[in-house]
């Protein structure tokens, strides 16, 4: 009986040996969110005052985000710090039109900024405009005068940025340059529209936009999508892939983060016209999306790529659970990823 109590212990322990380090690995949290959303009360009230959709595009109404609940949704996933974006280029959005947009787009950056001094430990701030508004610069001075100086978020979908426009190409490389010169780190949104040249537009940036901010982190929001991973993502990570191999200088700085690439089974049964339903049928299609997806976080660099939600269209937490679950990699090469923290966050310590 000892012996065989003996035996059992020995297996046991040689069992836990193998399947400890793998469990250990499973408890590793993602360091940051590296893209969140603030939003005013005073923004979601505009937003829905001004609403207006397609017939069957009807979202829900706009609710207001703060710090509070930005905080509490990383608590709930164990991660520590948090990149949180202002909203304000939502109001400068051609979609939408704001009574005294100049200054309202100011006045949220302003409540931004005094979400996130609550809590300096967790959260660093971004300042965002429509870059192609005749402020855009006026209102990212605004941003660094008052101390939202954390970096800037740029939507180029939300401003219904033209790559083919050669005066909205000169505006943006004038947004670049100064955000360099204030040395604010960017957030980019790249893709434009849902019928986009990615490969055309991608070496755009890379070779008119880009070179503009060469001391600055550069964020490339969904891989250089808007959500999912479709064809037109695949295309542009893939571009980015053979740019950055053709010239690794102008990559340096350059990262990408992951946020509501990986998207839940709801989006299948979503209603017609919402975000989500419309990121399913743009990829339910692309069969060896999943695969391809793996292959190309590789191939650029899984030292590039930075764990992000877009909360509160996604929460952290579960998230971060989908990624270990549907992401073709390695637990090691999830855990990686999960331990990247953007450059920004050291700066603003």
């Amino acid at each position: 009986m000892t012996c065989r109590c003996q035996k059992l212990a020995h297996v046991v322990a040689a069992f836990l040996i193998l399947v400890l380090p793998a469990a250990l690995r499973a408890q590793v949290v993602p360091a940051a969110d590296h893209h969140m959303h603030l939003q005013s009360p005073r923004a979601a009230q505009l937003l829905n005052q001004d609403a207006t959709f397609k017939p069957g595009e009807q979202e829900p109404p706009e609710q207001p985000n703060t710090a509070k609940d930005m905080v509490a949704a990383l608590d709930a996933a164990g991660i520590r710090r948090g990149t949180a974006l202002s909203d304000a280029y939502r109001l400068g959005s051609p979609f939408v039109h704001i009574p005294n947009e100049a200054e309202e787009v100011n006045a949220e950056n302003d409540w931004t900024l005094h979400q996130v001094e609550r809590y300096p430990d967790r959260l660093v701030g971004f300042c965002s405009v429509n870059p192609i508004r005749p402020y855009a610069l006026a209102a990212i001075d605004y941003c660094y005068q008052i101390g939202l100086r954390g970096g800037l978020k740029l939507h180029l979908a939300n401003a219904k940025f033209q790559f083919d426009n050669p005066v909205q190409i000169r505006a943006l490389r004038q947004v670049f340059r100064r955000a360099n010169h204030l040395r604010m780190p960017i957030l980019i949104h790249l893709r434009s529209a849902e019928k986009w040249d990615a490969r055309q537009g991608i070496q755009t940036f890379m070779t008119q936009i880009l070179p503009l901010a060469p001391d600055v982190p550069v964020q490339v929001a969904h891989l250089g999508g808007w959500g999912g991973y479709d064809r037109i993502t695949d295309e542009s990570i893939s571009t980015f892939i053979e740019e950055c191999d053709a010239q690794p200088k102008l990559c340096r700085h350059l990262y990408f983060d992951i946020a509501a690439i990986v998207l839940p089974p709801s989006a299948a049964t979503a209603p017609p016209g919402s975000d989500n339903r419309l990121l399913y049928d743009e990829q339910k299609d692309f069969t060896d999306g999943p695969q391809r997806l793996a292959d190309n976080l590789r191939r650029i660099g899984l030292g590039r790529i930075l764990f992000a939600t877009d909360w509160p269209v996604e929460a952290p937490e579960q998230y971060a659970q989908r990624l270990r679950s549907n992401l073709r990699l390695s637990p090691a090469e999830i855990d990686q990823i999960f331990s990247n923290l953007a450059l920004y966050f050291n700066q603003n310590k």
